[in-house]
């Protein structure tokens, strides 16, 4: 199967990714100023790290559009658990510097998954990322949760907050406005939400649409999974 480039969807994505990689390096010229003034090893270690988020949205956009134009997309047995807690590392020095509380709730152990490894880490990274700098600087409580539940259909796995209004039809006003205004998803994020687009591009590229969802009555954005039971059954 052939899956073909929306040319549009592309340029519009890679502008959510230019006004997106702002922050990072915002953020980087001014713990550069800071470390100058105090040479305080805490700044450097986080401008590593702001660096490091940066090239990672960088990548991601480059794998979603390598994917796009393979005639067809290998998929493993890949186990759910292991990649929503390899994420969750991944993830966790910046929920430290967002003051968010960073969970992994697996409800039951569940069958290996057919995905492929790199698409579904790099998506999962992206909306982690998104979901916790969504934070306000001066939240007391803000959660984020790396969760996956059954349902008929397969495993439902994604990234889930504890912020407000996040609906089904705002996930579609915002994917119709990402790109051209520098708040695609007002409720999630108050930057371009490029991370949360990038995400959905990695997941269309395996056919698993992200949507909105809920897990333990925290609203987010996940993809329903078939179990390789499953794909044997078909």
């Amino acid at each position: 199967m052939v899956i073909s480039v929306d040319s549009g969807s592309q340029e519009r994505l890679l502008r959510a990714l230019a006004e997106q990689i702002k922050l990072p390096l915002i953020q980087i010229a001014r713990q550069a100023e800071l470390s100058q003034l105090t040479c305080s090893d805490k700044a450097l270690k986080s401008i590593e790290y702001t660096a490091d988020m940066a090239i990672r949205l960088i990548d991601s956009y480059l794998l979603s559009i390598h994917l796009q134009t393979q005639a067809s997309l290998e998929l493993e047995p890949v186990s759910v658990g292991a990649i929503l807690q390899d994420t969750a590392h991944r993830l966790d020095r910046l929920a430290k510097e967002y003051n968010c509380t960073l969970e992994v709730h697996l409800t039951g152990r569940y069958e290996p998954v057919m995905a492929n490894r790199q698409s579904l880490e790099a998506a999962y990274t992206m909306l982690g990322y998104a979901f916790i700098e969504s934070a306000p600087p001066v939240a007391l409580k803000h959660q984020v949760i790396l969760g996956a539940h059954r349902s008929q259909k397969g495993v439902v796995a994604g990234i889930f907050g504890t912020q407000p209004g996040l609906s089904a039809d705002a996930f579609r006003r915002g994917k119709a406005i990402f790109g051209s205004s520098r708040q695609g998803l007002p409720a999630v994020s108050s930057a371009s939400g490029a991370g949360i687009f990038l995400a959905e591009s990695l997941l269309k590229s395996m056919e698993t649409p992200l949507r909105q969802s809920r897990h333990r009555k925290c609203g987010g954005l996940a993809a329903t999974l078939l179990t390789s039971k499953q794909l044997q059954l078909i």
